[in-house]
């Protein structure tokens, strides 16, 4: 039998490689996306929380993407449109 140690610090942690974006100094007035999973879970929680992200945020401009299966990941195409119009992201999960 052969028993091999692997290093914790697998390759996994490493930073992706990508363009690197500077944060936002503030969220108010900017352009807000919001990005859904739709989990049976969140289906009452989640218009509340877009109207409550609204009335704090005040965003020029609000785009959405609501993925049409919670277990699917959202088309690669559909998120790099929302990424050019907004400022920032905010993404439910679910559950």
């Amino acid at each position: 039998m052969t028993i091999r140690v692997r290093s914790p610090l697998a390759d996994i942690n490493e930073a992706p490689r990508g363009k690197t974006v500077r944060g936002l100094a503030a969220l108010e007035g900017r352009r807000m996306g919001l990005l859904w999973g739709q989990h049976a879970s969140s289906v009452k929680f989640w218009p509340v929380f877009e109207k409550v992200a609204e009335a704090r945020f005040r965003p020029s401009e609000i785009h959405r993407v609501y993925k049409a299966s919670t277990w699917n990941v959202a088309p690669a195409e559909d998120i790099e449109a929302l990424a050019g119009k907004v400022d920032y992201v905010v993404v439910g999960v679910g559950g």
